[in-house]
């Protein structure tokens, strides 16, 4: 039986919670009757995407720094589950500050496996990048490719994923690391540090041009953040995974380009045309998904297409307020 099912689970702990991808994994967990802790800064994070659990008995919203090691040890001592989520996501902001990013996505990442070290820890899931990969070229990555991170926030991220799984070698610590490929879905932060979805739909919305960086050839692996909480839910369920990495992504590339047309047509914005800037530094040229260790060691499959994934963005997004959009 799965831990999901396993009735001696006190409480999860979600670091990140209250953020983009963390959020619909709450949603999840207290859907399936956990108590959710969810431990986040709200540096990104929002109110608004918690609001809906406030005052449930079996959710607590806690302020706090991953970089805060006291915090965290008395966080994860209430748990016996923990999702790692929280980061300074950011390729771009990376390059221009490394130090923070380590600091953050490195530290914080040490600090709470050490606070599991020391606890009745079931299951720690980490929420990795494909960006550790770098540029590998086309054709699909598994695994086992050598990882070969090209901007400081992959460095940072492979880096933790290195420590989780020295602490399942050394410790013993029941670890997951999911390599998440490009992810978009309702919620995503809008503003300096947005993906290129919400990049995308934000200037279409306004009636302006989507700005492509580069030749938009690059290519990409979108997918949906319900996927990527499934794969969440399949690591509580399957043990297979366990001391792994496991790519979730959708497993279908899609370039930059045609990402904008795609955009362009389902919001009518025809008559609007793209415009190109020079490429930026530290992002890779192409990054598709091998999911078939994810089938078998989790029984992952992707479930949403990228145009009905983007459709439900798309009508998540005209029901905001602008205020929101903008955050």
């Amino acid at each position: 039986m799965g831990l999901a099912g396993n009735m001696t689970v006190r409480k999860v702990l979600v670091t990140g919670g209250a953020g983009f991808i963390g959020s619909h994994l709450v949603d999840r967990l207290i859907q399936m009757s956990f108590p959710v802790t969810v431990f986040d800064n709200m540096s990104t994070g929002t109110n608004a995407n918690m609001i809906q659990h406030l005052g449930k008995k079996n959710f607590r919203l806690e302020m706090g720094d991953v970089r805060n090691a006291r915090r965290l040890r008395e966080e994860v001592k209430r748990s016996n589950v923990v999702f790692h989520l929280a980061a300074l996501v950011d390729i771009q902001r990376s390059v221009r500050n490394p130090l923070l990013t380590n600091e953050i996505n490195v530290l914080g990442t040490l600090n709470l496996l050490e606070s599991c070290r020391g606890a009745d820890i079931d299951l720690l899931v980490y929420a990795s990048s494909c960006a550790v990969y770098g540029d590998v070229g086309e054709g699909r990555i598994c695994e086992r490719v050598p990882p070969r991170p090209i901007s400081p926030y992959a460095a940072s991220k492979l880096a933790a994923e290195n420590y989780c799984l020295a602490f399942h070698r050394t410790y013993g610590l029941p670890v997951v690391c999911l390599r998440f490929f490009n992810i978009y879905g309702p919620r995503q932060r809008v503003g300096p540090y947005a993906g290129v979805v919400a990049e995308f739909v934000q200037r279409l919305l306004r009636n302006r041009p989507p700005i492509i960086y580069g030749d938009g050839k690059q290519s990409r692996d979108f997918v949906s953040v319900k996927d990527a909480v499934n794969a969440c839910e399949l690591s509580l369920e399957r043990k297979g995974a366990l001391g792994q990495t496991v790519n979730i992504g959708s497993g279908r590339s899609t370039t930059v380009n045609d990402l904008a047309e795609l955009l362009i047509d389902l919001t009518h914005r025809t008559r609007i045309k793209p415009i190109h800037r020079p490429a930026r530094e530290g992002e890779v040229r192409h990054s598709l998904a091998d999911i078939g260790l994810g089938w078998k060691a989790l029984g992952y499959r992707p479930t949403m297409s990228l145009r009905k994934g983007l459709l439900e963005y798309l009508e998540w997004t005209a029901r905001q307020p602008q205020s929101r959009i903008d955050r």
